[in-house]
């Protein structure tokens, strides 16, 4: 079966994601594409620290770490999760189906103000909405855990 294909089951024809899980496999699928609004090279799943669990790591052409966190419509507590994997990501996103971004772009300000970015995610593709500020992580040893997370996926 082809990806795309594959992609298509876990949600309604609307891009209604109907898990999480879905929406995480999308977003696996759309970083890896050369054409993609946040290309990453290597990708890896739920990443657990002192602080919480990461949905999905993204590595990127440089090495920076890119953390992204899906919910199917609490943006809020998406970003909530999304500004603490600020301590190890040079890179954090929230990503939302459609809908939900709607909704969270109406306060864009909240993002923008802890660097957070935006992905919206829908009918096989991706927006970046809202552009991420660049961290220096506060805790590098984290950082290189995060890249030694991928090795072990």
């Amino acid at each position: 079966m082809n990806p795309k294909a594959a992609r298509k089951n876990h949600r309604t024809e609307e891009a209604c994601y109907l898990t999480e899980r879905s929406l995480v496999e999308d977003l696996s699928f759309v970083v890896k594409e050369k054409n993609s609004p946040v290309p990453c090279r290597e990708i890896a799943h739920e990443f657990d620290y002192a602080s919480g669990r990461t949905d999905m790591l993204g590595l990127g052409q440089q090495d920076d770490v890119h953390a992204f966190e899906t919910k199917l419509s609490k943006w809020r507590e998406a970003l909530d999760q999304a500004r603490r994997n600020a301590c190890f990501a040079h890179y954090c996103y929230v990503a939302l189906p459609a809908q939900a971004a709607k909704t969270a772009l109406k306060f864009e300000c909240e993002f923008i103000r802890h660097g957070v970015g935006l992905i919206v995610l829908g009918m096989q593709q991706a927006k970046l909405a809202i552009k991420p500020r660049r961290n220096d992580p506060l805790l590098p040893w984290l950082t290189q855990a995060a890249i030694a997370h991928f090795v072990n996926e």
